[in-house]
């Protein structure tokens, strides 16, 4: 029996040219909705069709991602394979092995690789990864791990990946000098979300309106972009030091974000326009002897800063909870929203430095991250304000000398821009604070969120 998959499955140009690739080594570099779980599930499927007796791994970030993303996708393929065929392709489901084993003899192996020791020895002839870019992982390491695991003779041995960029570093730039070496065995196909014609256009849209210009030329285009050494590379004096005075913005509203660094503790202060502007106008930058001096010093500045008004919303780090307490109890009963980062994604660090550099530099408009020229350039001592550690904080190298995506804590520049940090993920759940329009939030977190949104692949059109 002959069957034509893609009539079956309908795979647009993009998924299809990785879909029928026969080299060994094959990434599906793409954007944000197009359908990049969608298409490694049928990869997977396709798979364990054409190796016949042979075991098979899909990996997802998580378990979670596996049970929550993958699995359905991989389900909703089975079926549809079932309705084209009329036979039932699957002998036995086993959440016990975490295993499909089919008709064929195939087996197809499904876990996470946040713990990639466990994938260690296993023998398999083909592996399908997702989001390997944005694992809490080591994506180098788990590709070395994982590649040495495709090792069962069979007619299609293959290491595939679906994930979008995050920046020209690990796996992508491992796939990308490759190509140019021209590499018979590593394939790549590159799909923006503008490619998936089951994606509305007018979503796509409103995530151009709402992103920064990098990430929406990572996360949409899926262009892998160099890797800067400066987290906030965005910021520019020229762009974003204006003149400020807050005794003039009565309309405004105060958020403060707060540090709560040992010996070395940083508030900052904006001032939020009605059309959504933050302006960074007032810092308290202190190597505080305890606790109870540095609460003295924060009620005294907040009440000098704002004249006697109620900040609109307050956020701290959760580290340091009978602090944060203490803030709730001084500040509750002034109607001002005490907030601080309790969950996985708000504390992701990726997720909070997106958002400030969305604001920072928009894809439309002008910044909506914005800071007071009369702020201090230096302080005498060991800790920075919010203008010197904007410029000075960066990124973490990897073995080889390339700026990764973690952060550096130099426990000098990062207390003020973390001060910060805080105070725009937790302002994020405030449209008021916003022009009228929450800001689109990334969903990087390593809780294992899916990293579409939903509706957004082939097999669940939603228009």
């Amino acid at each position: 029996m002959q069957l034509d998959l893609a009539a079956v499955f309908k795979p647009y140009r993009k998924q299809a040219e990785f879909l029928s690739s026969r080299a060994r080594n094959r990434f599906f570099v793409a954007g944000r909705g197009a359908g990049k779980s969608w298409t490694l599930t049928l990869d997977a499927l396709m798979q364990a069709m054409v190796n016949p007796g042979v075991p098979g791994a899909l990996l997802g970030r998580t378990d979670r991602d596996i049970k929550k993303v993958l699995l359905p996708f991989l389900r909703e393929h089975l079926r549809r394979l079932q309705d084209a065929t009329g036979f039932n392709w699957v002998k036995r489901f086993s959440a016990d092995e975490q295993a499909i084993h089919l008709h064929n003899g195939s087996t197809i192996y499904w876990q996470g690789y946040e713990r990639i020791d466990k994938l260690r020895g296993q023998n398999l002839g083909w592996i399908c990864a997702d989001e390997i870019c944005w694992s809490e992982a080591d994506e180098l390491t788990v590709y070395e791990t994982a590649i040495g695991c495709v090792r069962v003779p069979c007619p299609r041995p293959s290491f595939a990946v679906a994930s979008s960029p995050n920046g020209l570093r690990g796996v992508t730039k491992l796939f990308r000098d490759r190509q140019l070496a021209g590499h018979p065995q590593f394939y790549v196909a590159r799909a923006t979300s503008w490619d998936n014609p089951h994606l509305q256009r007018d979503v796509i849209e409103a995530w151009r309106a709402s992103m920064g210009q990098r990430r929406y030329e990572q996360e949409v285009l899926a262009l892998a972009l160099r890797p800067m050494s400066a987290v906030y590379g965005e910021f520019k004096d020229a762009r974003h030091l204006i003149p400020w005075a807050p005794r003039f913005h009565y309309d405004a509203r105060w958020v403060v974000g707060v540090d709560w660094g040992l010996n070395r503790a940083v508030a900052v202060a904006f001032q939020v326009t009605p059309d959504g502007r933050w302006v960074c106008c007032a810092e308290l930058v202190q190597n505080p002897e305890s606790r109870g001096h540095f609460r003295a010093a924060l009620t005294a500045w907040i009440d000098a800063t704002l004249g006697g008004v109620a900040p609109f919303l307050i956020s701290a780090d959760r580290a340091v909870p009978e602090e944060n307490f203490w803030l709730r109890t001084v500040y509750g009963p002034r109607k001002t929203q005490v907030l601080t980062l309790a969950s996985k994604h708000d504390m992701y660090v990726r997720n909070g430095v997106a958002l400030v550099q969305d604001m920072l530099a928009p894809v439309v408009g002008e910044p909506k991250l914005l800071f007071s020229q009369s702020l201090p350039r230096s302080y005498p001592g060991d800790v920075a304000g919010i203008l010197p550690s904007m410029v000075a904080y960066r990124y973490e190298v990897d073995r080889e000398g390339n700026p990764t995506d973690v952060p550096h804590k130099d426990n000098v520049h990062d207390h003020a821009v973390d001060a910060l940090r805080y105070a725009i993920v937790a302002g994020a759940r405030f449209k008021e604070l916003h022009g009228g329009r929450l800001p689109n939030r990334p969903g990087l977190g390593p809780d294992g969120a899916a990293h579409d949104p939903p509706g957004a692949d082939n097999a669940r059109p939603h228009f």
